[in-house]
């Protein structure tokens, strides 16, 4: 009797299980920025790569040869190292960059929340159990991971910004209101594509005085600073949630929602632009699940949502899903009027 598909299931779960690591070479690579030294088209000796980046050359060989072995890099028994189209994917100057992905989801903050992954199966929050402190005040506590996080969240390789403004016809609106706006790149994308709209991004006061004038577009995106859990500017025909619910709870969006739904005018539109999990995992991608499992480690309760869940979200806080739209990001748009 053959064995051979128990054992390649078993090497394949021994990876699995092992990923932890291969995670954690490749943020330690990108944080040396270790893909910009090496030309495109050529090769580097590992000594100099390890001078440029001063750090030594047997570990860093060592590593290189690791991540080689899953695609990452070529590494040459001279101790030339070479570009992988997977490593050319590291590159800061690659189009839908892994770099800060890389660098993180392992980064410290998240490494520790995992580490304590246990406590949200008792309802707990994991990243509360391992820093003692909910996840945005670890992030004021730590400047620069929380500087990783905005560069991450700039160059997210879901291409939500641009896929939701060639996907939806934003054109008969006056004035659209992104809420949770964070720097204005959605509503630049779209009022780039749609020259009659106005934008506004409601965002926290800290969050909005960090966008400059030149990011504005000559005044065609305003700026106002509160928040959601307060309630929302009124008067806009569409009005924007871009990955804002999957941070929060049922209950905190069902308050999110109703805010909105208190400001909507007759004939205005909600569209909440979010991953939609498939029930079914064998018919879903591996990385929307990964993603709603770390938003559980963050945050506890926070979660990604099918679509059944967000018409439920949706009529408890006075709409009705009207229409999912999917795009040719994982970012479906979920369009929604008031009920």
């Amino acid at each position: 009797m053959s064995h051979d598909g128990t054992d390649s299931d078993r090497e394949a779960l021994d990876l699995l299980i092992r990923g932890f690591q291969v995670s954690r070479m490749l943020r330690l690579v990108a944080d040396l920025a270790l893909a910009d030294k090496i030309p495109r088209d050529g090769s580097r000796n590992v000594s100099d790569l390890a001078t440029a980046c001063s750090v030594l050359p047997t570990p860093l060989i060592r590593v290189l040869r690791a991540l080689a072995a899953f695609g990452v890099f070529r590494v040459g028994e001279d101790g030339s190292v070479a570009h992988s189209p997977r490593s050319l994917l590291l590159r800061m100057d690659e189009p839908n960059s892994l770099h800060h992905g890389a660098r993180f989801w392992t980064a410290p903050g998240s490494w520790k929340a995992w580490g304590a992954l246990d406590a949200a199966l008792a309802g707990g929050d994991p990243n509360q159990a391992a820093w003692g402190m909910d996840r945005f005040q670890y992030l004021r506590e730590h400047p620069a991971e929380a500087r990783i996080f905005d560069a991450f969240m700039a160059n997210f390789p879901d291409r939500r910004h641009q896929t939701l403004a060639v996907s939806y016809d934003f054109s008969g609106a006056k004035l659209i209101v992104d809420i949770g706006g964070g720097n204005a790149e959605a509503l630049r994308q779209i009022l780039e594509r749609f020259p009659g709209p106005r934008g506004m991004v409601f965002d926290r006061d800290d969050v909005v005085a960090a966008i400059p004038p030149d990011a504005r577009l000559d005044g065609r995106i305003e700026v106002r600073g509160g928040s959601f859990f307060d309630g929302v500017p009124e008067d806009a025909d569409i009005y924007l949630l871009i990955r804002v619910l999957h941070n929060w709870s049922d209950d905190d969006c069902i308050r999110i929602l109703r805010n909105c739904r208190n400001a909507t005018k007759p004939g205005a539109r909600l569209l909440i632009v979010e991953q939609i999990i498939e029930p079914d995992p064998a018919l879903g991608r591996p990385s929307g699940y990964l993603v709603d499992t770390h938003m559980m480690a963050m945050f506890g309760a926070a979660r990604e949502r099918t679509e059944t869940e967000f018409g439920e979200l949706l009529q408890s806080s006075g709409f009705a899903l009207e229409r999912a739209i999917e795009t040719a990001s994982p970012v479906w748009i979920i369009e929604a009027g008031s009920r």
